[in-house]
């Protein structure tokens, strides 16, 4: 008979987690080195990065991947080590055009060992121990490509080309091993933590290690009249509003159940794409549409549509129509006739930013 003083297994699941949330992270206050706007932008900048990661992640492993929007944090290399005291896989990324700088990518060696299994047709559950050298380099392959995916999508974000340098896997097993020696053990860094859920298979964290001048750079790229710790209150609000706007759900990625057969195209080198792979989305299906316009109409008026009834639209005639890839707006056009078909002259490129809010 249990005694009314003992736990429950609830009842120690539960103080056991808090207590490893406490324990995370515990040794600087974030406030204290980043304002809320910068806090703010920089969990932008990894959720819009990382998606795009997850997706080039979801392709290779021909599984839903999802990544939720991050937390960021200010810790030590130091305390992540601690507190991640099990063998993991480090990326190291340099930033080698269009921003200066460098982070680190912190994954753990079973989440990794599911990922390799899965690129080289594995069902991800029969994986070894331990990574060896042929799942090791699996994963630099795919670290490879999911990066310069997401050095892609912050050239968009950015408005510049951005491009980054081979990145550098190794393992290291944190119980014992320093998280990076390229970073002093006990200077402030930025944290940035994902969770990252592969279908029944993995539901982990991911972090994200950036030097936080780095980090601080890349907020005033964004936002240019943001200086360190000095923004107003009623400056914060004001750009804390432009990011509501961007904000996005978790990003959550499917692969088609039966994908298209690839057509032929000119081969890769003959394009200049930067860091991006085309043969990574020559079998990706992409639903272009062009809106010409929009109306609201009511039941009834919907059920009296009959031949020859006409529709009016909010467009007026002559504005530009918008053409989106999927749900992201790509470009704006004009309808054009040639013989008996219609088609879209392509007459503006959309920003990255109204890609980004076009996003819903």
């Amino acid at each position: 008979m249990m005694s009314d003083d003992l736990m429950s297994q609830e009842e120690l699941d539960a103080l056991l987690q808090e207590h490893s949330q406490k324990s995370r992270f515990p040794s600087l206050n974030t406030d204290d080195y980043l304002s809320v706007i910068e806090q703010d932008t920089l969990a932008e900048i990894g959720n819009i990065s990382m998606g795009s990661a997850a997706t080039v992640l979801s392709t290779l492993a021909n599984h839903k991947v999802r990544i939720t929007v991050p937390k960021v944090y200010v810790s030590t290399a130091r305390a992540v080590a601690e507190s991640y005291p099990i063998p993991c896989v480090v990326v190291n990324v340099d930033y080698v055009q269009g921003l200066q700088g460098a982070n680190v990518l912190v994954i753990r060696e079973t989440d990794a060992l599911v990922i390799a299994s899965l690129m080289m047709g594995g069902d991800g559950t029969n994986v070894p121990a331990e990574l060896d050298e042929l799942y090791l380099s699996a994963v630099t392959e795919a670290m490879n490509m999911m990066m310069g995916s997401a050095a892609t999508s912050m050239s968009e974000l950015f408005g510049r080309p951005i491009e980054i340098s081979p990145p550098i896997t190794t393992w290291r097993d944190l119980a014992q091993d320093p998280l990076t020696t390229d970073i002093p053990a006990d200077e402030p860094i930025v944290v940035v933590a994902f969770r990252m859920e592969i279908e029944n298979l993995v539901d982990s964290t991911m972090l994200q290690i950036i030097d936080i001048e780095f980090a601080r750079d890349m907020v005033r790229a964004l936002l240019p009249g943001e200086e360190p710790r000095a923004a107003s209150s009623e400056d914060e609000a004001a750009v804390a509003a432009q990011w509501t706007e961007l904000k996005r759900q978790p990003v959550e990625t499917a692969v088609p159940q039966t994908p298209p057969q690839a057509p032929a195209v000119a081969p890769a080198a003959q394009y200049d794409l930067g860091n991006v792979n085309i043969d990574l989305i020559r079998d990706i299906p992409v639903q272009v549409r062009a809106i010409l316009g929009r109306t609201k109409m009511s039941i009834d008026n919907i059920l009296r549509l009959g031949p020859g009834h006409i529709m009016e639209l909010e467009s007026l005639h002559g504005e530009p129509i918008d053409l989106y890839a999927n749900d992201t707006l790509i470009a704006r056009g004009e309808v054009v006739v040639v013989g008996e078909q219609f088609g879209v002259r392509i007459t503006e490129i959309a920003t990255p930013q109204d890609r980004i809010t076009s996003i819903r």
